[in-house]
C-alpha cells in the first residue's frame, strides 16, 4: 500500500509509459507502476546498495523483478538519454534536484516529463527550472504525516508552450475546452497538409510536437474538471 505521497506521484504518471525513479529506496513506487499496469517497465535507481537490495527482495516477492531494472548509481549517471519519459526525483532538496539534473540539462531535457517533489528550498528549485528552460505544467500539493508536500511536474520548454500556456488552463472557463479542440483541430489538418506535400521532417515533428501538447492541455482541463466534480 502507498503513502497518500507516493499514491499521488504514480497518479501523474501518464498510463503505458515508462518511468525511473531515482533514489528509489525500498521500490514502492516504481514496483507499484509496474503491478496496477500503469508502467509497461521501470527502472529504479539508488547510490545505496542497501536500498537497492530493498527495491530487487520486493519485486521479487511480486514476481515482477523481470520488469524491474535496478541500477546503482549516482543521480541521473545510470540512466541513457530518453530512456523513459518520466523520471521522478522525490524526497530530496531542492538545491540537491537541481544539482542532479544541472550535472547534464541535455540529458535532463530529453524526458518527456519530470516529477520532483522536493523537501526543501522549492522555490529555488522553480528559479532553476525556469532559467533552464523547463515549463511547469502543473503543481499539486499532499500531506505526509504534519508536512504538507509540494509535488512540480515539469517538461522542457518549447515555443508553442508561449502560444499555448498551461495557464489556459489554470485559468479555464466555459469556452476552454472548446477553443483548445478548435485549434488541435486546426493543427491535425496543418499536419494532414504538410504530409502530402512531403514537408521537411522538422516541420512534421514540430506540428506533431504541438499537438501532443494541446491534446495534454485538453487531458489536464478534463482531469481538473474531474477534480472540482469531486
Amino acid at each position: 500500500m502507498l503513502s497518500e505521497r507516493l499514491k499521488t506521484i504514480a497518479d501523474l504518471i501518464p498510463y503505458e509509459e515508462t518511468m525511473a525513479d531515482i533514489g528509489t529506496d525500498h521500490g514502492f513506487l516504481p514496483v507499484y507502476l509496474i503491478e496496477t499496469g500503469r508502467s509497461p517497465n521501470a527502472i529504479a535507481t539508488d547510490i545505496s546498495e542497501g536500498s537497492l537490495q530493498k527495491a530487487i527482495d520486493l519485486a521479487k516477492g511480486k514476481k515482477l523483478d523481470n520488469m524491474l531494472s535496478t541500477r546503482r548509481g549516482d543521480g541521473l549517471d545510470v540512466i541513457g538519454k530518453a530512456e523513459v519519459d518520466n523520471v521522478i526525483i522525490a524526497g530530496m532538496g531542492g538545491i540537491l534536484i537541481s544539482d542532479i539534473l544541472g550535472k547534464d540539462i541535455e540529458k535532463a531535457k530529453s524526458f518527456k516529463r519530470l516529477i520532483l517533489q522536493p523537501r526543501s528550498k522549492i522555490g529555488f528549485l522553480r528559479k532553476w527550472l525556469r532559467d533552464h528552460n523547463f515549463t511547469i505544467e502543473r503543481e499539486t500539493l499532499v500531506k505526509e504525516l504534519d508536512k504538507i508536500c509540494e509535488i512540480i511536474v515539469a517538461i522542457p520548454y518549447e515555443e508553442f508552450h508561449d502560444e499555448f500556456p498551461f495557464s489556459i488552463v489554470n485559468s479555464s472557463n466555459k469556452y476552454t475546452l472548446e477553443y483548445l479542440e478548435t485549434h488541435l483541430k486546426k493543427n491535425t489538418m496543418i499536419l494532414d497538409t504538410i504530409i502530402r506535400e512531403k514537408s521537411t521532417t522538422k516541420k512534421v515533428l514540430q506540428i506533431e510536437d504541438r499537438i501532443r501538447h494541446i491534446s495534454n492541455l485538453i487531458e489536464l482541463y478534463k482531469a481538473e474538471r474531474r477534480e472540482h466534480e469531486h
